[in-house]
C-alpha cells in the first residue's frame, strides 16, 4: 500500500524546495522550444500531492504551472500578431490528496488541467493511450517523484521514446531504497542504521518488494545483483553500492535515451543523498540547459546548505568533488581526441556532461565572459571553430560561445 504521508506537507523542507526549483526551471526552456514548434504537449505530474504545502509554499504542481505561464507570456510576445500556439496538456495524478489539489487549482484556464484521482500505476497507460489516440504527434514530459521505488517501471519508460514525438523523464530515484529492498529480497544484511540513512525521508514508501523479479523490472534489468553481492562481500560499502547502482541505472536509461544526468540531494557533505534527480532525454539541448540547471541548484545546496553560505576557493560538485579548470580541460580534451569532424556545439556538450556528469555550469565551459575552457582552446588553436553568421552587423568575426537565436557554431580538433 502508498505511504499517505499527510505530514509531510505540513511544512516544504529545504530538498523539497531544490528538488522544485530544478524542475521549474528548467521547465521554462523546455515549454519555451516545444512550444516554437506545431505539436501538442502533455505533461504528466505522476505523483502531485496537494500542489500547496500547507505553509503556503507551491508544490509541484503549481510551480510547473508558474513555469507554463512565463513560456506562454513569452511566445505571445514573440507573436503578437497571433497565431496557433500548440495545445498543453497538465495532467496531475494523486492518490491521498486529490480533493486538496483540484482546490490549490482553482483558477487556471478551463480545460488546461485535469487531476487524475487514484493511482499512479492504474493511471498512467490508459491516460498516455488516451493522448495518443487524439493525438498521432505528441510531446510528452513525465515528472516521476513517487514516494519509494516499488512503482518505477523501465519498460513503461522504454515505450514512451517509440510512441511519442518528444519523450523526456525527471525521476526521483530514491537508490538507498532500492539498495534496502533488493538486500532484504536477496537476504543480505544492510549493515547500515536505518535512522540514519532514512531519517527526515518523508517520500520514502516502507512498502516492500517480493521477488528478484520485482526489483528487476524496476531497474530494468539484473545487473543490481552483482552490486548487492559486492556488497554482502564487503568488498563496497553501501555508499559505493548506492554510487554504482545509480550509475549503471542512468546506463540502462541510456539504450532508450541519449542523455541521462543526475544529481544527487544531500544536506551535508560526505552525506548520503536523500535521493537522485535522473533527466532523461534524446536532445542535446534539453541535455544542456538540465546540466546548467543542475550546476546551479548545486551551488544553492553546496553553498547555502551545506556550508551555511561559506565560500570555497574551488567549486564543487554535487557529489562534493573539487574540480579545478585542469580537471576540466584534461576531459574537454579527452573529449575532443574523438571530435573528427565538425560538431554542433550544444551537441558537444551534452556529450561532455552525457560522459563526465554534470562537472561545472556551461559558463566555464563555453559561455563565460571572463573566459572558459572552449575560448582559450580556441585562442590558443587547440580547437577549429565555424560560426554561422560568421560577421556582425558591423562586418566584424563574430565570437559567440553560444548557440540559439539564430546562432550555430560547429567545433572540431585541429
Amino acid at each position: 500500500m502508498s505511504k499517505n504521508n499527510r505530514d509531510f506537507f505540513k511544512q516544504k523542507k529545504i530538498w523539497s524546495e531544490v528538488k522544485d526549483e530544478l524542475l521549474g526551471c528548467y521547465l521554462v526552456p523546455y515549454f519555451n522550444k516545444i512550444l516554437s514548434m506545431s505539436n501538442p504537449i502533455l505533461y504528466v505530474d505522476c505523483f502531485a500531492g496537494k500542489g500547496k504545502f500547507d505553509d503556503g509554499k507551491n508544490g509541484s504542481p503549481l510551480t510547473t504551472l508558474d513555469s507554463l505561464d512565463k513560456s506562454i507570456a513569452q511566445w505571445r510576445t514573440a507573436h503578437p500578431h497571433g497565431g496557433s500556439m500548440p495545445q498543453v496538456c497538465m495532467r496531475f495524478i494523486e492518490l491521498n490528496h486529490a480533493k486538496d489539489l483540484e482546490a490549490n487549482l482553482v483558477g487556471q484556464p478551463a480545460g488546461r488541467c485535469e487531476v487524475i484521482d487514484g493511482k499512479f500505476e492504474d493511471n498512467i497507460i490508459p491516460l498516455l493511450q488516451k493522448a495518443i489516440d487524439r493525438h498521432r504527434s505528441l510531446n510528452v514530459f513525465l515528472y516521476v517523484d513517487p514516494y519509494g521505488v516499488k512503482v518505477l517501471n523501465a519498460t513503461l519508460f522504454d515505450a514512451l521514446t517509440m510512441v511519442f514525438s518528444t519523450a523526456e523523464l525527471l525521476i526521483n530515484l530514491n537508490s538507498f531504497g532500492f539498495i534496502r529492498e533488493a538486500c532484504r529480497v536477496m537476504k543480505v544484511a544492510f549493515r547500515e542504521k536505518e535512522e540514519e540513512i532514512f531519517r527526515d525521508l518523508e517520500e520514502y514508501d516502507s512498502s516492500t518488494m517480493d521477488s528478484i523479479d520485482e526489483l528487476d523490472a524496476i531497474a530494468g534489468g539484473g545487473y543490481w545483483q552483482s552490486i548487492i553481492t559486492d556488497y554482502s562481500k564487503g568488498t563496497i560499502d553501501c555508499y559505493q553500492a548506492e554510487k554504482e547502482f545509480a550509475r549503471q541505472y542512468k546506463l540502462r536509461l541510456r539504450q532508450k535515451y541519449n542523455y541521462v544526468l543526475d544529481m544527487p540531494i544531500r544536506l551535508k557533505a560526505g552525506q548520503h543523498p536523500k535521493y537522485r534527480m535522473v533527466h532523461a532525454t534524446n536532445h542535446p539541448d534539453g541535455c544542456t540547459l538540465m546540466a546548467d540547471n543542475i550546476a546551479k541548484r548545486t551551488d544553492r545546496l553546496v553553498i547555502e546548505i551545506q556550508s551555511s553560505g561559506q565560500l570555497s576557493l574551488i567549486p564543487q560538485t554535487a557529489e562534493n568533488e573539487m574540480i579545478d579548470d585542469c580537471i576540466l580541460e584534461e576531459k574537454v580534451r579527452e573529449l575532443l581526441s574523438i571530435t573528427t569532424e565538425y560538431t554542433r556545439l550544444n551537441k558537444f556538450l551534452a556529450d561532455f556532461y552525457n560522459e563526465y556528469g554534470v562537472l561545472c555550469d556551461l559558463s566555464r565551459l563555453s559561455s563565460g565572459r571572463s573566459g572558459s575552457i572552449l575560448k582559450n582552446f580556441e585562442k590558443n588553436g587547440e580547437i577549429l571553430v565555424s560560426r554561422k553568421p560568421a560577421f556582425t552587423d558591423r562586418g566584424k568575426p563574430t565570437k559567440f560561445w553560444q548557440e540559439g537565436k539564430g546562432n550555430i557554431l560547429m567545433l572540431k580538433r585541429r
